[in-house]
């Protein structure tokens, strides 16, 4: 039904324009197109967050929000404390690190690689007021640092499913629509260079590369109190097994008792700062 009233919409402005010059129709069409893109409120327990809209996928998680990864409400609500730092790796279009911003004192550094996406992010930023508490930044971690491609399934804000170098995700092999020129740090690098805050909590959702990234940031992580993972696959081989290998290597134990079976997103805790 949503699609079928949105194809009435595009051919009645089609019709509404169409004895228009070229150059004002277009200018029209492109007005219509901005003031129908949405700003969505939504209600969380620590109150309200704004969303833009500027594809349908983007608003998908702020409208499924807590239900969507009730564990990782869960975490930021159990474990994120005053005054803390947070790093969300593969922000999105930043529904967590916006929820998470909203407790006292708490800064959020946050990644976005995909273009569409970290637009989205800045502009959710913009219209949460957030900006002295978020600092989003366009770029991909992983366990080398230099130049290379962003391999997208597709290009509109709020999808999933990329990958930073070759073109495989969890799921295995990917052809791409898109190919997106991407600069790309590891964790320590990235730290060493610019000397951001070091992360207290760490949220990790890139679909395949959290291995790689665990191992490019093995001096910062190790100071972490928690990690947050995203984990496609439950069978502790491949991406699961490469995940908690790499951070049982930084002292790293699986949070038994708040992990819960089939939950797409696991729990890691440092017991170094007796969590």
């Amino acid at each position: 039904m949503s699609k079928t009233i949105a194809g009435m919409i595009g051919r009645f402005a089609g019709l509404a324009t169409a004895l228009m010059k070229p150059g004002r129709r277009a200018v029209a069409l492109a007005l219509a197109s901005e003031r129908l893109q949405q700003v969505r409120t939504v209600p969380t327990a620590k109150g309200d967050l704004a969303f833009c809209s500027p594809t349908a996928r983007a608003l998908l998680d702020p409208l499924n929000f807590p239900t969507d990864e009730p564990e990782t409400v869960a975490w930021i609500d159990e474990f994120i404390r005053d005054g803390e730092v947070m790093w969300d790796i593969g922000a999105n279009i930043g529904l967590y690190a916006l929820y998470a911003a909203l407790g006292p004192g708490i800064r959020v550094l946050a990644f976005e690689p995909g273009a569409g996406s970290y637009a989205a992010l800045m502009r959710n930023v913009e219209l949460n007021a957030m900006e002295d508490r978020i600092a989003a930044y366009c770029l991909a971690f992983d366990e080398t640092t230099g130049l290379d491609v962003l391999h997208m399934m597709h290009t509109g804000a709020g999808h999933s499913m990329h990958a930073f170098g070759r073109p495989e995700t969890a799921r295995g092999k990917m052809t791409p629509a898109f190919s997106q020129a991407c600069l790309g740090f590891t964790i320590d690098d990235f730290r060493r260079i610019f000397d951001p805050p070091p992360p207290d909590h760490v949220k990790l959702d890139v679909d395949g590369n959290e291995a790689k990234i665990i191992r490019g940031g093995r001096a910062t992580l190790a100071g972490a109190k928690t990690v947050m993972v995203e984990i496609e696959d439950r069978g502790g081989d491949g991406e699961a097994g490469a995940v908690a290998a790499a951070l049982e290597a930084l002292g790293f134990r699986a949070a038994d008792d708040f992990n819960r079976e089939g939950a797409r997103n696991q729990l890691f805790l440092n017991p170094r700062h007796g969590t």
